[in-house]
C-alpha cells in the first residue's frame, strides 16, 4: 500500500472517531485554546523590562573540598547580583578557591 493511500486511511480513520464523540473533540480542541489564552493573558499584565546583566559570585563546587564548599554555599545564601564582573570570572583561572580556609 502506499505511503499516502495510508496516511489518508489513517486520516479518515481519525476523523470518523473524533466525530463520533463530540464531547472529547470539543475538549481537545478547547483546553489547549484555553491555556493559550491564560498565557497572553498573563504576558500582557506582565510586559517586559529592560534589566542589566547579572553576574554572581563564584561558588566552589563539592570536588574542591567539604569545607570551601560549605562556605561557598552560606556566605553567598543571599545570591546577589553584581554589575560587573566578580573576581575569578576571567577565562583560564583555576584553582582560585586555594586558600579560603
Amino acid at each position: 500500500m502506499a505511503v499516502g493511500t495510508q496516511l489518508g486511511l489513517l486520516l479518515w480513520k481519525n476523523f470518523t472517531y473524533r466525530r463520533r464523540q463530540r464531547i472529547q473533540l470539543v475538549i481537545e480542541i478547547l483546553w489547549p485554546l484555553f491555556l493559550f489564552f491564560i498565557l497572553i493573558s498573563v504576558r500582557q499584565s506582565h510586559p517586559p523590562f529592560q534589566q542589566h546583566e547579572c553576574h554572581f559570585p563564584n561558588k566552589a563546587l563539592p570536588s574542591a573540598g567539604t569545607l570551601p564548599w560549605l562556605q561557598g554555599i552560606i556566605c553567598n545564601f543571599n545570591n546577589p547580583c553584581f554589575r560587573h564582573p566578580t573576581a575569578g570570572e576571567a577565562p583560564g583561572v583555576v584553582g582560585n578557591f586555594h586558600g579560603s580556609m
